[in-house]
């Protein structure tokens, strides 16, 4: 059997990471828990590896992968950041 960490790797894909809502994202970790579990992994385990949330972890995946930054926007997206003073003519 695989660890933990490395069966997450496989099973969980970042575009399939869904942001409609958090019940939308409640939802997707109950999946990848119950599929967990299906292949013989303990729910404590996987969230333990998931640094203690399932749904968090997958945010969080899902934010490294389209390149969102600290301020939470994503890369390449100029608003509403504009420099004051900028003229926007």
């Amino acid at each position: 059997m695989k660890n933990i960490l490395d069966w997450l790797e496989e099973n969980v894909d970042n575009d399939d990471v869904n942001f409609d809502g958090e019940p939308a994202l409640e939802q997707q970790a109950e999946i990848i828990r119950a599929k967990a579990e299906a292949a013989g992994y303990l729910a404590a385990d996987l969230y333990r590896a998931c640094g203690g949330g399932i749904a968090e972890y997958l945010r969080n995946r899902r934010r490294e992968a389209v390149g969102e930054n600290t301020d939470g926007k994503l890369a390449g997206d100029a608003s509403p950041g504009i420099t004051p003073g900028f003229n926007q003519q």
